[in-house]
Order: C-alpha cells, then sequence, then structure tokens
C-alpha cells in the first residue's frame, strides 16, 4: 500500500468519525472528505515535521484504529507550529502544539469551505481560553486532556470522546502528564481573523 493510498484512507476514516459526531457541520466536513477521497490528486508537497516525538507519543496512547495510518501517513503529513504570524498565540504556548490543515483554505488539499486537520498538544500545558466564529469539533485520536467551556465545566476528554464549540463558545484544553492529538474541523464562519485568545 502506498503512503498517498494511507494518506487518503486517513481522509476516508476522518468522515466516518465526523459523521459519527452528529451534527450538521460534522455532515459537512465528511461530505467534502468523501468527495475528495473520489477524485485523482496531483502530488503533495513536501511536509514540514514538528513535535515529532510528541506526535508519536500521543498516537501511542489507547489510540482509535485510525492512528497506526495517521503514523504510517507521517511523512506526507504537513505539520507546523499552531502559532499566528500576528503573534496571537503566545509562543510559550504555540511552540509546544502542532497543526496540520489537511484540507481547507490553507490546506495540503484545496477547499473554501471549511478547515479539516490534525491536532496535537504536549503533555503539562494549559492552550488558554479562546474563541472563534467557525463552529468546531475535535476527537480525540489518542492521549487525554481536561476540556471546558463557557457551556460546560472542565471534563477529562479521552480517546473517542468528541468535544464540540458552537459559534463564539470560549474554551480552554489543558494537558497534564501525557499529550493528545485530536482530529478537528471548522464549518461556517472559517476565517482565522475571528479568532481571539482570551486567556
Amino acid at each position: 500500500m502506498t503512503l498517498y493510498k494511507v494518506f487518503y484512507d486517513v481522509l476516508a476514516d476522518l468522515a466516518d468519525l465526523f459523521d459519527g459526531e452528529d451534527h450538521i457541520g460534522g455532515h459537512e466536513a465528511a461530505r467534502e472528505l468523501r468527495a475528495i477521497t473520489k477524485r485523482v490528486h496531483t502530488p503533495l508537497l513536501p511536509a514540514h515535521q514538528v513535535l515529532t516525538k510528541t506526535i508519536q507519543s500521543a498516537l501511542s496512547i489507547s489510540p482509535l484504529p485510525i492512528a497506526a495510518k495517521i503514523a504510517k501517513a507521517m511523512p506526507l503529513i504537513d505539520w507546523h507550529s499552531s502559532g499566528m504570524v500576528d503573534g496571537r498565540i503566545r509562543s510559550e504556548i504555540s511552540d509546544h502544539m502542532a497543526t496540520a490543515e489537511l484540507v481547507g483554505p490553507d490546506g495540503m488539499i484545496y477547499s473554501e469551505h471549511l478547515r479539516v486537520g490534525l491536532f496535537v498538544q504536549s503533555a503539562n500545558l494549559d492552550y488558554v481560553t479562546r474563541e472563534h466564529a467557525a463552529e468546531e469539533s475535535f476527537i480525540m485520536l489518542g492521549g487525554s486532556a481536561y476540556w471546558h467551556s463557557s457551556a460546560s465545566p472542565p471534563r477529562l476528554c479521552k480517546t473517542g470522546d468528541i468535544i464540540f464549540h458552537p459559534s463564539n463558545t470560549s474554551h480552554a484544553s489543558v494537558t497534564k502528564d501525557e499529550p493528545f492529538i485530536a482530529a478537528w474541523r471548522w464549518t461556517g464562519d472559517i476565517g482565522y481573523d475571528t479568532y481571539t485568545l482570551t486567556g
């Protein structure tokens, strides 16, 4: 099985996960991902790799089955520090997180309608309160973290748990002794210009 086949299998598995979320935005993400997997694609650009050991660790902690495919497809996945060029996320936080936008306006595969990707947060890190106009979901693929929002108190989320944030909901994630990796999607107003870090 080629790496490209594994990469598109990851997208197909993400479609199933987001469908299982049972929100309209999750179904929208699933439809887009399935449409992408049916198309013929040009080769992907060379991938950046950051926080590789943290990603590998998170993929090994009580993982969902998709984690093995992500690990195999890692040479193709374009990871970046989760900071923003304008410094909205402070470096002492952003240097310990990584994001791969698989599909989206800035993604490995272009889509103007949504953003879908992977996110990893290192152990012992408080990714402080933030909010944005996009509706957002995280699906925990490995590891654990405490999540809370303006709509819910802190709760320990582990592999398989879904964290849903309606538009403009303040939320935060805090890791303790282990990292986590999650799939994420933004639907609705997906512009980064609405992202604010308030914590």
